[in-house]
């Protein structure tokens, strides 16, 4: 039996659905596969579908109560497919490490889930661990028990610079544990038609040398449709670039494992031998990138610049009628809620913003901003003296709404309205001063606002766009 433990520090690099999604590829492999859940965000679960109300026992539970009775299994696993198990977590995982937590205070505190995995050694032929975001106890028992580490990096800028730092990270922490481990560089969410993110990559690989793995995951929208739909992607879309990456590298890994595990330099940029079964992937490795590269470089010839400057024109024709205070037909009056104060807390008692039911399967739509110069600073949100104004191209979608905290996010209860003859879609709100978030809702699919810079992570692995009222310049009428 082998383990990966699948770690990096820093959020939205794709650590959860490389675990998900490399665990179903092992187990559709023919490999028994265990899928431990270290981070108490307990998103394995959620991106198989495993509702934590129903978890009885989870990781943190396994760990304290091991010992030589051993743990109940039936409890603790799922069967969320075909040889792949998940070990869950829950929330209250984050409360493991804490000096009352329980795990702190044994001797043998950081081989817990060593203890754990070597109970199924003869269950399973693979563990894969999902690390939590953190440096602690949680992470120093995944490298106790792990054979190799496996670190998703996103080929973007600040991802790169903190890889690094995460290898000297884990390379530090596993001298301290005694212990040797090869590390290998994922990368991630690859846009490979974006120059930026291929000379990134291209960084990525001087930088780390034979340390990165010879496969690239890109990005793909069906990923997290699939994790909000509870399946691997390889369930959810069987025919998906998604799907044929992570294939590549669960074989890629499945060879690795077989053999020896080469440690290699003990510094943050290795520079060790290839490794047959690497040397090979990298000779045959795909997708054709220069391939992908130039079939969106031809589609972007074939678009039509006069369309983008048209929508421009228009978008500021509308505007002006606004500041002229003609575009009252967009207005939809404002009823205040008490929910609806800055950072999203009523003036009596605090209410925390909360997804409506279902989030989970709300998807990311792919929306792509018009290039026009100019075009950007028209479209999006801005402050008017009517209130704020919501304008998106028409070609965007058919039915565009804008659910935020404003609004509860609802997805219905403010729709924008189609303005063929400017060729966009509007919406004029009344709020009350202070901040917002918001998110697009275009043809029943839910994405942050392209022409909107401003914006922040959600808790469901998106993005929401962010709005100030009475903190920026008003768009004045005559």
């Amino acid at each position: 039996m082998r383990t990966i433990a699948i770690i990096n520090q820093k959020g939205g690099c794709g650590k959860t659905t490389t675990a998900i999604n490399l665990a179903s590829q092992l187990a559709a492999q023919g490999r028994r596969t265990l899928l431990i859940d270290m981070d108490p965000q307990s998103h394995c679960a959620a991106g198989l579908g495993v509702p934590e109300s129903r978890i009885e026992m989870d990781i943190g539970d396994a760990m304290l109560a091991v010992g030589p009775s051993g743990v109940d299994a039936p409890r603790l696993l799922w069967r969320v497919a075909r040889n792949l198990d998940l070990a869950p977590s829950r929330t209250k995982l984050a409360g493991l490490e804490a000096s009352r937590g329980g795990l702190a205070d044994l001797l043998d505190r950081e081989k817990r889930l060593a203890a754990v995995v070597s109970q199924f050694k003869h269950e399973y032929d693979v563990v894969c661990v999902d690390c939590p975001p953190t440096i602690g106890l949680l992470t120093y028992n995944a490298l106790a028990c792990a054979d190799l580490v496996l670190i998703p990096v996103e080929t973007s800028y600040f991802a790169l610079q903190g890889a690094t730092k995460q290898v000297s990270t884990v390379r530090t922490l596993s001298r301290r544990l005694g212990v040797q481990l090869p590390v290998w560089i994922l990368p991630t969410i690859h846009e490979a038609q974006s120059p930026v993110a291929e000379d990134l990559l291209g960084e990525l690989q001087r930088r780390f040398k034979d340390r990165v793995a010879p496969v690239v995951i890109r990005r793909d929208l069906k990923l997290r449709e699939a994790a909000s739909f509870g399946q691997p992607v390889r369930e959810y879309a069987p025919d998906s670039a998604g799907t044929a990456d992570h294939a590549t590298l669960a074989k890629w890994l499945g060879e690795l494992l077989v053999g020896p595990l080469d440690a290699g330099a003990d510094t943050g940029e290795a520079d060790v031998t290839v490794p047959p079964v690497t040397a090979r992937f990298l000779a045959e490795k795909s997708p054709d990138r220069a391939a992908d590269k130039q079939s969106v470089e031809c589609i972007e010839a074939k678009a039509a610049p006069n369309r983008a400057e048209d929508v421009a024109r228009r978008a500021q024709e509308f505007l002006r009628r606004v500041a002229l205070g003609k575009a009252g037909t967009g207005v939809q009056p404002f009823a205040p809620v008490t929910a609806l104060t800055p950072e999203g807390q009523a003036a009596e008692a605090p209410v925390p913003m909360v997804m409506p039911t279902g989030a989970l399967r709300l998807v990311e739509a792919e929306v792509k901003p018009v290039t026009a110069p100019g075009t950007a600073r028209l479209l999006g949100a801005r402050e008017t003296n009517q209130g704020v104004l919501f304008v998106q191209p028409l070609v965007s979608g058919q039915v565009i709404s804008i659910a935020g905290s404003f609004n509860n996010w609802s997805a219905t209860s403010h729709v924008m309205k189609r303005n063929v003859a400017l060729g966009v879609h509007e919406l004029c709100l009344r709020l009350p001063p202070g901040r917002f978030v918001y998110r697009l809702v275009i043809d029943g699919q839910w994405t942050a606002d392209p022409y909107n810079n401003e914006c922040e992570p959600n808790p469901f692995g998106g993005t929401n766009s962010v709005c100030r009222v009475g903190e920026g310049a008003v768009v004045q009428s005559a």
